[in-house]
């Protein structure tokens, strides 16, 4: 069923219409994505999730990856494991845009894009290696960058991300170990504002973490993302994003409730 899942999405990306046979490509462009993954354990099967995302957008003409600000938000949802293999996560975003263009008075400083999210992890543990299906849906209120687009439309975004966590120096993933990430992510979108341009973004992700204790990971990796453009389907973005990411599980029940455990889901 996992397998017939991604043959059908990845189907819908690659089955190419004679129109995107005449497809355009942007001008590549670079981003630094800082990250932050936390779990705060709050009863048994139960976790507080929370995200920090910091974003800059680089300029090929002066600072590739860091020229200026892009995103900033903060993701939370309650987390419920239902068992080693499947748990599910429902919360709220807040996601903060930054101008496009600094300085012109015809775009926002920072405008808002509030969201409302909920995913579903499943985990299949190999000897050597964990592998993963997420599929996270999110409803989202969007507006232009422009201050006379203050008009807010809602739309989806339907996720499904395959990733594999393999260790390097060892036959598990514990404490002191390294490991590697390949990653497959594709985004899909639907709204009323959406004519063609279902495709948002297909991201190819890999990157090298380190498990430091049971409490705290980090990762550092590259990710080339590819998009219809939504005024314009036949326009395709590209991007190349360094990403540095942390992920730290803390327990905040009794200290006799405690079970020391590491947490691989992000």
């Amino acid at each position: 069923m996992r397998k017939l899942l991604l043959i059908i999405l990845l189907g819908a990306y690659f089955n190419i219409s004679a129109q995107e046979l005449e497809a355009d490509f942007e001008d590549l462009s670079t981003n630094l994505w800082l990250s932050s993954y936390n779990k705060f354990r709050i009863a048994d099967k139960l976790y507080w999730a929370g995200e920090m995302h910091y974003r800059r957008v680089g300029s090929a003409a002066t600072t590739p990856f860091v020229d200026r600000m892009a995103q900033v938000y903060n993701r939370h949802g309650l987390n419920y494991v239902v068992s080693p293999n499947f748990n599910f996560t429902v919360g709220g975003v807040l996601r903060l845009n930054f101008t496009p263009q600094p300085g012109n008075a015809e775009y926002d400083p920072i405008y808002i894009e509030p969201r409302i999210w909920h995913q579903y992890l499943f985990v299949l543990p190999f000897p050597k290696f964990m592998l993963y299906n997420r599929i996270r849906i999110e409803h989202r209120w969007k507006r232009g960058s422009r201050t006379t687009q203050d008009e807010f439309k809602f739309g989806n975004r339907w996720r499904y991300n395959f990733y594999m966590k393999i260790p390097l120096n060892g036959n598990k993933l514990k404490p002191g170990t390294f490991y590697v990430s390949p990653s497959v992510e594709l985004i899909m979108q639907s709204g009323k504002n959406v004519v063609g341009s279902f495709v948002e973004d297909l991201r190819l992700y890999g990157n090298l973490g380190y498990i430091a204790s049971p409490r705290v990971s980090s990762s550092l990796g590259l990710m080339y993302t590819t998009g219809q453009n939504i005024n314009d389907p036949t326009l395709y973005r590209r991007r190349l994003i360094i990403r540095l990411s942390t992920y730290i599980s803390l327990d905040f029940r009794k200290e006799e409730q405690k079970i020391p455990t590491i947490k691989f889901s992000d």
